[in-house]
């Protein structure tokens, strides 16, 4: 093999070592990337999934809260409940269209018709008055309220005291439908009086299992997935695609943990608002051979750069190639007795300077054949032997890095809505790059917060916020105020929609800045406490609204200005809510 490299022409070694040096190079780039890149889809295609499910989730969670509404609407309108809370049913049974007489069904049909999904609906009074029974598909209720109170699905309403649960039901009869044309998604809720002691009626509305249907298969992001949406209690509502039971059924029992289901990926979503559990299933293989259709790009570009450098190669190698060509052929013809040669030099590298070595050596030995022939014929062995010339040419080999290609994708959601609260909330916010501010400021930012929470939930939420006026014009670090602010609305009332009180103080106290941020929300356990200060290094750049990482942070900064010299308290009782105190020097 060296012999064969050492008999190459300069052309053919110049390809040669170019390959042998730079493919090494351009396989171990190659490598790198893929395997960055490789992760980088795994992780972006994850990502996507579970984006995929959550959107899923929220569009179910969209027509179910269409069920909710109307029954929310039933349940609380005075008609209604006049009717189901009258003791002489007998008299209200004499009238045939008493429903339509003494209730606003027309309204409800109204919005029936509104919600496109909604087929059948059901008000079962408890006190013997007719039931109102409405079906738009010909599929027929049962009809008395006797044999419903027998059936499953009303016992466990009333287990729910007054909240509404969500059934899959299939053509047919049931416990809900003597007759039902089409599989449909069914609401049960048992109807109570404003206090809840009394239960007055069973309501039960079905909307077309179809549209939900549709939904999930379309939000399948392959065709070979597949997903199953079950309820608050683990039963199935509904399912598209293809499902492994196994699977499915071992997350589902917690036998194991999506994470670690042998041949599937498994991406789960649990709606807040209505209990509901996506599943979306997805083979592995698929995954994998969808990654790899995007790495079959970089390993192609990899492949045509290595033929599209063979033509630049070669280009090279004949350029430093010919002039020796020229320069060989220049001493054939030397050797041959042609004193005339000379070789052109057009560089002034090696070659060009073997090359004017060359005509300077041809116009010596002519000189002197000229001058002294006889003494040259004579001489001419030794002469001969005398001119050796061993040319040692250098080639210096430069070579280029190459320039990698990495796509990166982004996308950004906007804030839709510019009204002036939120204007003036960000401008607070940013601050110009300030990073201390008043407590004024500070003042300001927190009721423009809470201003549009209030707005958000409208009387459920209530708040004060006093500030000492000697205090007003210190200086604070920014947001140290918000952040438990926030965090109070968030785990103090979002997550429980009961009406809560969010108060925010500040005075001063012997040498201290005091702020007290209470809530009267439901409060954190010792383990949740304990937790707060204890974020893992991957999550603290997540993008979470509000959380352990922001308290951590703002702790963090207040012990950059203050060092040790000040007091950051969180106390809690669960149920009963969450008090923050913040304690820092005056006279700094």
């Amino acid at each position: 093999m060296r012999q064969k490299i050492r008999n190459m022409n300069i052309r053919k070694k110049l390809v040669f070592y170019s390959y042998l040096i730079i493919t090494p190079i351009l396989l171990l780039i190659s490598s790198i990337m893929f395997v960055r890149n490789y992760r980088k889809n795994v992780k972006e295609e994850q990502e996507q999934y579970l984006k995929s499910v959550e959107n899923l989730s929220e569009g179910i969670d969209t027509m179910l809260n269409g069920l909710s509404e109307l029954g929310t609407y039933i349940c609380i309108n005075q008609d209604i409940l006049d009717i189901l809370a009258e003791q002489d049913s007998g008299k209200l049974n004499m009238d045939s269209q008493l429903w339509v007489h003494e209730a606003p069904m027309r309204t409800i049909e109204d919005m029936i018709a509104l919600s496109g999904q909604i087929k059948t609906l059901a008000i079962y009074p408890e006190n013997g008055v007719r039931p109102y029974l409405r079906c738009m598909d010909a599929t027929a209720y049962l009809d008395d309220i006797g044999t419903v109170r027998l059936q499953d699905t009303y016992q466990t309403a009333l287990k729910k005291r007054g909240k509404m649960f969500f059934r899959s039901v299939g053509k047919g009869s049931s416990d809900t439908y003597q007759a039902n044309r089409t599989e449909k998604i069914v609401m049960y809720r048992e109807i109570y009086n404003l206090s809840k002691t009394k239960p007055l009626g069973y309501l039960v509305v079905g909307a077309d299992k179809q549209k939900y249907t549709q939904l999930c298969e379309n939000s399948l992001p392959i065709k070979s997935a597949g997903l199953v949406v079950v309820n608050e209690e683990g039963v199935e509502l509904l399912r598209a695609g293809n499902i492994d039971e196994d699977a499915l059924r071992d997350v589902m029992e917690e036998k194991c943990t999506p994470e670690n289901v042998e041949d599937h990926f498994i991406y789960t979503y649990k709606s807040k608002e209505t209990g509901t559990t996506v599943y979306e299933m997805i083979h592995k293989d698929d995954v994998r051979s969808q990654i790899w259709d995007i790495a079959a790009g970089p390993l192609a570009l990899l492949a045509g750069f290595f033929l599209g450098l063979y033509p630049i190669l070669a280009l090279v190698s004949d350029i430093v190639s010919k002039p020796l060509k020229k320069l060989c052929k220049a001493m054939e013809s030397f050797e041959q007795g042609d004193f005339s040669q000379k070789v052109e030099v057009m560089t002034g590298d090696e070659v060009g300077e073997a090359a004017a070595c060359f005509n300077q050596m041809v116009e010596a030995i002519h000189e002197l054949i000229n001058t002294n022939y006889v003494m040259a014929l004579k001489e001419k062995e030794s002469e001969l032997n005398a001119l050796q010339a061993q040319i040692n040419p250098h080639f210096l080999y430069n070579t280029l890095d190459s320039l990698y290609w990495q796509a990166v994708n982004e996308g950004d959601e906007g804030i839709a809505d510019d009204i002036i609260a939120l204007s003036n909330l960000f401008r607070l916010v940013l601050g110009q790059g300030r990073g201390i501010i008043s407590v004024e400021n500070e003042k300001s930012l927190v009721e423009q917060y809470l201003h549009l929470q209030k707005m958000r939930f409208s009387d459920n939420l209530e708040y004060k916020v006093e500030m000492s006026d000697e205090i007003l014009e210190r200086k604070i670090p920014k947001l140290i105020l918000q952040p438990f602010v926030e965090n109070a609305v968030v785990h103090g009332y979002e997550k429980t929609g009961e009406r809560c009180l969010v108060s925010v103080m500040g005075w001063h106290e012997d040498n201290w800045l005091i702020f007290k941020i209470s809530d009267d929300g439901t409060g954190m356990t010792e383990t949740q406490l304990k937790e707060i200060w204890e974020v893992p290094d991957e999550k603290r750049y997540a993008g979470q609204r509000i959380g352990r990482y922001a308290i951590r942070n703002v702790k963090e900064r207040l012990d950059l200005m203050y060092h040790s010299n000040f007091v950051l308290e969180i106390e809690s009782k669960q149920g009963k809510g969450t008090c923050v105190t913040i304690k820092i020097p005056w006279n700094i």
